[in-house]
């Protein structure tokens, strides 16, 4: 994409951004309503007045609320002349501080991320047990042993490529997708396969109560993509394409 049509990109989620805010502001809330002047004044200035280079463009557009990002630019810039974005962001970790785009995955990208989680979260319980005595570990015997079969089962699982999309999806959202998969394993003695089946129907239940607002990020989201779809140019049809 070209410089001019990546600035023209940022405007229009600018605009977005602006709108979802206002859209979310209490305006029983004085805090609020000054947040949303504080952000009025930011969007007028990222539009009409900063001028902009290739590389600001570029990092501004990585992030899901490019607004809410350069806002604490403007409020944390420490330097006595101008806006150098893309120092600014360094020194205020934006990379950590706000939440960014994350590359769309294959099927395989995130099946093959989900084992390395699974196996990484195993090791770190390794870790835990191996501080504590021997009483310790045996009253845990009943935890240790459906952990164990949980990383087990759903590491074949996955390799074999039989699970559902959605549900590979749902467990890289959790913190710890190991933990979570013991916690739904209440005996070890329990098929995989009955575990599995239960989240899947609390997964379905979750998405169907949420039927309520999204939050402004999710609703950024969604937009900055339709928006970035809409900006892709048509690739020419010729006779001679091949």
């Amino acid at each position: 994409m070209e410089f001019r049509e990546s600035l023209e990109l940022l405007r229009r989620r600018l605009d977005g951004s602006l709108k979802d805010h206002a859209e979310k502001t209490d305006y029983n809330d004085i805090g609020d309503i000054y947040r949303l002047q504080e952000y009025s004044e930011t969007h007028y200035y990222m539009k009409a007045v900063h001028d902009y280079t290739p590389a600001e463009v570029e990092k501004l557009l990585a992030f899901v609320d490019p607004l809410e990002v350069a806002f604490w630019c403007r409020e944390e810039n420490t330097h006595k002349v101008g806006l150098p974005i893309c120092e600014i962001l360094k020194e205020i970790n934006a990379d950590a501080r706000f939440e960014k785009f994350e590359p769309e995955l294959s099927l395989k990208e995130k099946t093959d991320k989900l084992i390395s989680r699974l196996d990484n979260d195993l090791y770190s319980f390794f870790d835990f047990l191996n501080q504590l005595d021997f009483d310790e570990i045996t009253q845990r015997g009943e935890r240790i042993a459906a952990t164990w079969a949980a990383h087990s089962y759903m590491t074949n699982e996955l390799q074999s490529d039989s699970l559902d999309e959605s549900l590979i999806d749902h467990l890289l959202g959790e913190n710890d997708p190991l933990q979570y998969l013991t916690d739904h394993w209440p005996e070890c003695t329990l098929f995989g396969e009955d575990v599995l089946a239960d989240i899947q129907d609390e997964i379905k239940e979750k998405q169907s109560q949420h039927e309520q607002p999204k939050s402004v990020h999710e609703r950024l989201k969604n937009a900055s993509r339709a928006v970035s779809e809409q900006a892709k140019p048509e690739k020419p049809r010729g006779d001679g394409a091949r």
